[in-house]
């Protein structure tokens, strides 16, 4: 979006001028900005929607678990701003209101199915293709990548952890939430996700493109 640009350049700048810094200084402090700036933007829209939509709590659930492995993992990442926050918030959203309404028809056994299902297909995944570089952490060194590699699966067993035992206690609607925190982003590391997010930022900016040219 352009606003967050704007915003993070107004205080990249601002900041640089304060501290008597350089261009190189300067640019770093925008990168920074950006990334701050558009997470309280998203975090905001998530809470205001999802909240609207009677569905916060799973939403939060929903977007941390993401936002934890991601960190580790990396996954593939949309080329501007305004991209992101949409798919971002249609993904979430989605399985938020998904949670939120049909936990109560989940059977434990169901439940306990569909998260060593997820727990074994996302270990597989992460062992064969975690980490994956984003624009903004290339991973070259091959000790980075096995530590990257172990945080990954440490997590998913942590997760394992914690999915079973809500799910035992009869918290369904955080276990199914957990679940649908992790599965796009166990997707979005494999050479499939990559190819299905690309022709989805393609198909947004042609869209985008579109609309310019009619206006």
């Amino acid at each position: 979006m352009r606003f967050i640009n704007k915003w993070s350049y107004s205080c990249a700048k601002g900041l640089s001028q304060m501290l008597d810094e350089d261009h190189q200084k300067k640019a770093l402090y925008y990168y920074g900005f950006q990334i701050a700036l558009g997470s309280i933007v998203k975090a905001v829209i998530l809470v205001a929607v999802s909240f609207a939509l009677g569905a916060m709590l799973p939403a939060l659930t929903i977007s941390l678990a993401f936002a934890l492995l991601r960190k580790a993992a990396g996954g593939y990442h949309m080329k501007t701003y305004g991209k992101c926050l949409f798919v971002t918030m249609v993904l979430f959203i989605s399985a938020a209101l998904i949670a939120q309404y049909t936990y109560q028809y989940w059977s434990i056994l169901c439940l306990a199915g569909f998260i060593g299902l997820t727990f074994f297909t996302g270990m597989y995944i992460l062992i064969k293709y975690a980490p994956r570089d984003t624009p903004n952490r290339l991973i070259t060194d091959a000790r980075e990548k096995r530590k990257f590699k172990i945080i990954s699966v440490i997590y998913m067993l942590v997760w394992l952890v914690l999915s079973m035992l809500l799910t035992a206690i009869g918290i369904k609607l955080y276990a199914i939430s957990l679940c649908f925190g992790i599965l796009p982003e166990l997707f979005g590391i494999t050479p499939a996700g990559h190819s299905f997010f690309e022709k989805i930022e393609y198909g947004l900016g042609r869209k985008k493109q579109k609309h310019l040219i009619k206006t």
